[in-house]
Order: structure tokens, then C-alpha cells, then sequence
């Protein structure tokens, strides 16, 4: 006789078995909170898509420049201080009177509001630049420098008498552009 084999499973158990690894389970992300969760994302991709498109940052002119002195005749003329700012040749064309202009003097932290007052047409270079506003500079190697030019106003409040040649940077408000074109670069001209 042959001796019968006895297992501690159940046929019904076995068979159960056998039937559940036959078929394909695939994860349940049909729960409640992962299509809120999936939802939300999507929402908040559109609205940081859209505020990006739609969104306006300020686009600035960056210069170096110098405070004039009282004596001159163009801070009598213009009502106050003023600065000589000098930017790259090929912002000439985006330079305009009325710009306005943030103007940090030597290297203090605080920024003084100013007002383009004066745009030399074109570019010119730095001695005839200086010449033009009755300066004097010395070092004749960067006297040959192409610059456009542009007389700030700093204001009538301001102590140039306590500033004047002092250097300065000053960055020139010209315009706005799209949040997207200033991250990416894209449509930018």
C-alpha cells in the first residue's frame, strides 16, 4: 500500500492560494486622499504656471558714476545734488529723461531715489564725457572707454557737499518683463 501524504493545508486553502498569485495586483491609488493630493498639485502647477507668465518684474540698467559737486552749474539748474552715471555703450538706447534711478553712494548700504534728468545722445567716451561736465580725470588709459552718459538727480535734500566725487552705483529702472522671461531667458531681446 502506499502511505497517503498527509499536508497541514487545506485543499480549499491551497487552491486559494495558487488562484491569488495567478493574478495581477496592482496598487490602490484610488483612496480619497491621493486624487485630493493629485488634484491640489495639479492646481497649484497652473497657478505658478500663470503667475509666471502674468507676473511683471522691473528691469534695471546697471552704472557706476560719480556726485558732482555745488559749484557746477547743473545741480543750480536742476534743483539739487546730482550724479554723473556712466553705463555700457549698448544701453545708450534705453536710457531716457525721466527714468527713475536707486543711486548708492560709496559703499554705504542705504540707496538714494533719483530722477534721469539728462541723456547724452549716443555714446561718447569718458574724457569728453567728464570734459563736457566741467571734470577732470586723470587716468588717460580708460579716458578712450565708450560710455553712454546720463545726469541723475538726487535731489534737493541730499548733502552733496558732503559726497561730492564720491563714487556711486546706480541702477536705472527701464521697464518690466515677465517673471517666466527673467527665470528662463526665454524672449528675452
Amino acid at each position: 500500500m502506499v502511505a497517503q501524504r498527509h499536508t497541514i493545508f487545506r485543499d480549499k486553502a491551497l487552491k486559494h492560494y495558487t488562484e491569488g498569485r495567478k493574478k495581477d495586483i496592482l496598487p490602490n491609488f484610488s483612496s480619497l486622499s491621493a486624487g485630493l493630493f493629485a488634484w491640489v498639485l495639479l492646481a497649484s502647477m497652473i497657478v505658478t504656471g500663470l503667475v509666471a507668465w502674468y507676473g511683471q518684474v522691473p528691469v534695471f540698467l546697471a552704472g557706476s558714476g560719480i556726485v558732482l559737486g555745488n559749484g557746477g552749474q547743473t545741480n543750480t539748474a536742476r534743483g539739487g545734488a546730482n550724479a554723473l552715471a556712466f553705463f555700457a555703450p549698448e544701453q545708450a538706447t534705453q536710457l531716457h529723461v525721466g527714468d527713475a534711478a536707486q543711486v548708492q553712494v560709496g559703499a554705504s548700504s542705504s540707496h538714494v531715489d533719483g530722477t534721469i534728468v539728462q541723456v547724452l545722445p549716443g555714446t561718447t567716451n569718458l574724457a569728453t564725457a567728464l570734459a563736457h561736465y566741467g571734470l577732470n580725470f586723470g587716468n588717460a588709459s580708460l579716458q578712450s572707454q565708450q560710455v553712454a552718459v546720463a545726469l541723475i538727480n538726487l535731489g534737493a535734500g541730499f548733502p552733496a557737499a558732503n559726497y561730492t566725487g564720491s563714487s556711486v552705483v546706480v541702477e536705472v529702472t527701464v521697464g518690466t518683463q515677465s517673471l517666466f522671461s527673467a527665470l528662463t531667458g526665454i524672449g528675452i531681446s
